[in-house]
């Protein structure tokens, strides 16, 4: 085992860690299959409204691949379709019944796994909904089953800081892993699994079989175990650029269809936000925010990622790649002579706080504390960045219609990890302009 080390990155210490307990959440009467959260798919809707579905069932597909499907979660009528700009498809809504009717599939056991043609294992997941867990770098799109990659990651704690436990995902779920990690051997040779060094434990408590299959361990730096930081630290050569990646809970879903034969409709969910901690919850997938949350306090934010993610409308489903909920308050607006105050609870990456001394919980708002300004050429985002880039540089290059000097700076190399922008005195949406810039080379590559 392999101990990563990430010098740069951010130790925000705040309270609103969740619990370590689970609590199961009921059937709500309306869940949501989620087109918004998807990088790249151009969606194509399969029903209609007032249709019956089955667990299981295609609602919609990729025009780009027509055999990956989007299931549903649950079974029901198609309660509603939402579109966004342009038509374009965000939520198949379904209006669920207490009985759940599966579209079953054929059952395989862990040497089946190893046994089955690669070409059958890859049709069984697309149209079972589970190929799409799997991405591929640096545009973490679905990822091409020709393609054989150089290495896996398996991302044990997410994307995110305040993702699921891996010992939580885990409980009772050893086999489905195990099915997993044997799936994954089917397209590459070499898995690089990740997990923060907090977790370690609980994962040896919850079996000694998934330990010992870990090969790296990331300090509790954000973004250190973040797959697109763990590839910058790792690769060795050009080919491993296009590497895979999987988080744990596709992974475990993975097992779980190809060992009974069902989609497998739940996941774990964190709810964190001002107030008590709360557990881990085990939700439907595409859970309502409503059913998730309650009531929400005004003008607060809620996203699906601290740093990064979407943000959430109030009547907005839980997607298949989100498994938290960041409820951050609106703040008190402008501080009277806040240039003055000792800021013993303000999140700072510099000394203008004295929170940087004493290592007291931070509270985080979404108030902006100033707006946007020209670049000063602070170099905090260099400083922060867990891959090593300077994105002031490469915005500046972007500005300039320069793409290949942004190439050059490292753009493909960014992890969308939103440190820069967090960090930037200038509140400049650094993290977008990069994202953005990432995928549209992308799409003119394709």
């Amino acid at each position: 085992m392999k101990i990563l080390k990430i010098p740069r990155g951010f130790d925000l210490n705040v309270a609103e860690q969740p619990d370590l307990s689970c609590t199961h959440l009921a059937l709500p009467s309306s869940l949501g299959c989620c087109a918004g959260d998807i990088p790249h798919i151009r969606p194509k809707l399969l029903v209609k409204e007032g249709q019956r579905v089955n667990t299981g069932e295609a609602l919609f597909t990729d025009k780009r691949d027509t055999t990956i499907q989007y299931v549903s979660p649950a079974t029901g009528q198609v309660k509603t379709v939402i579109y966004g700009p342009r038509r374009r498809l965000m939520e198949v809504v379904i209006a669920t019944e207490s009985e759940d009717e599966y579209v079953e599939y054929d059952p395989v056991d862990l040497n089946g796994i190893v046994g089955m043609p690669r070409d059958e294992l890859v049709a069984c997941l697309k149209k079972g909904g589970l190929w799409q867990g799997l991405l591929r770098f640096p545009a973490l799109d679905c990822a091409e089953p020709d393609h054989s990659p150089a290495m896996i990651i398996v991302a044990m704690d997410g994307n995110d800081l305040f993702s699921p436990r891996p010992d939580i995902i885990l409980k009772d779920n050893i086999a489905a892993f195990e099915a997993g990690m044997a799936i994954l051997r089917r397209f590459s040779n070499r898995l690089s699994v990740v997990c923060r060094e907090s977790s370690l434990e609980g994962i040896w408590e919850i079996g000694r079989s998934v330990a010992e299959q870990i090969t790296h361990t990331a300090p509790d730096i954000y973004p250190a175990w973040h797959p697109g930081a763990v590839l910058y630290q790792i690769k060795q050569q050009a080919a491993e650029n296009n590497s895979w990646c999987i988080r744990l809970d596709h992974l475990v879903m993975m097992g779980r269809f190809l060992l009974s034969g069902r989609y497998p409709v739940e996941k774990i969910v964190t709810i964190t936000g001002p107030g008590e901690r709360q557990p881990h919850m085990r939700v439907r997938q595409g859970m309502p925010l409503s059913a998730l949350v309650g009531k929400i306090p005004g003008n607060s934010l809620v996203t699906t990622g601290r740093f990064n993610g979407r943000i959430l409308e109030k009547d907005a489903h839980i997607g298949l790649f989100e498994n938290t909920v960041n409820i951050i308050e609106a703040g008190p607006g402008e501080e009277m002579f806040g240039f003055a105050r000792p800021g013993l609870d303000k999140p700072t990456l510099s000394s203008t706080f004295l929170s940087s001394l004493f290592r007291r919980p931070a509270k985080m708002d979404c108030t902006l504390h100033g707006e946007e300004r020209a670049c000063i050429n602070c170099s905090y985002c260099e400083r922060i960045c867990p891959n090593d880039l300077m994105p002031a540089f490469i915005m500046k290059a972007l500005h300039a219609d320069d793409l290949e000097d942004a190439l050059a700076l490292g753009l493909m190399d960014c992890c969308r990890c939103g440190l820069c922008s967090f960090v930037c005195p200038s509140k400049i949406e650094l993290t977008q302009i990069l994202s953005d810039a990432m995928d549209a080379y992308y799409k003119d590559k394709e």
